[in-house]
């Protein structure tokens, strides 16, 4: 059940920052009335980045403001999820990846997905100089919005990590016995 599937509030927190930074908060308030009563007052309240919020609160947003801006919801949702990659990071982290290479850091991929969300399975099963290949096993909910939020945070993370130029490719998707998704992409980068 959709309703089930929960973002953590880092999200909807830096989303929220992002688009009043980039547009304004007149802009904000606007996109508001795009969405659904519960959404809006989701958006409207306090957010604590340590709490989790439905996920199709956070994606109505997302697809609101694509729509405002009639832009591409893969190119929107990537320049956001770098955004928020960036805000989510520590210092600390921040730091180790600028010490280690990019490969090493999409091998976290795992944990850091966890820090966004409640459910999902993320495995890297390659890493190499400069490649990667990331699989998700996810619910449904997730399928429109996942490539543009894969590429912007791993775009950040490589970037962050000293490599640039990142190419990503969906390898295969496949719906598994539990009704859940499994999408493998490439990535590649010098």
């Amino acid at each position: 059940m959709d309703s089930e599937i929960k973002a953590r509030g880092v999200n909807f927190l830096y989303a929220k920052e992002f688009i009043i930074r980039k547009y304004g908060e007149d802009f904000f308030d606007k996109l508001k009335t795009q969405i659904s009563k519960e959404a809006s007052l989701v958006w409207s309240g306090p957010i604590l980045s340590l709490s989790s919020y439905q996920f199709e609160h956070f994606k109505s947003m997302v697809y609101a403001l694509c729509r405002e801006l009639k832009s591409d919801e893969v190119d929107s949702t990537a320049e956001m999820y770098a955004y928020i990659a960036d805000r989510s990071l520590n210092n600390l982290y921040k730091i180790f990846f600028r010490l280690s290479n990019p490969a090493f850091v999409l091998k976290n991929y795992p944990k850091l997905w966890d820090r966004f969300f409640t459910s999902g399975i993320v495995t890297v099963e390659i890493t190499e100089n400069t490649t990667a290949r990331i699989k998700f096993e996810l619910p449904e909910i997730f399928l429109d919005w996942l490539p543009g939020a894969c590429y912007g945070f791993s775009k950040k993370a490589v970037e962050m990590a000293g490599g640039k130029n990142l190419k990503m490719n969906e390898v295969s998707k496949k719906m598994l016995d539990d009704g859940e998704y499994e999408i493998i992409y490439n990535l590649e980068w010098v």
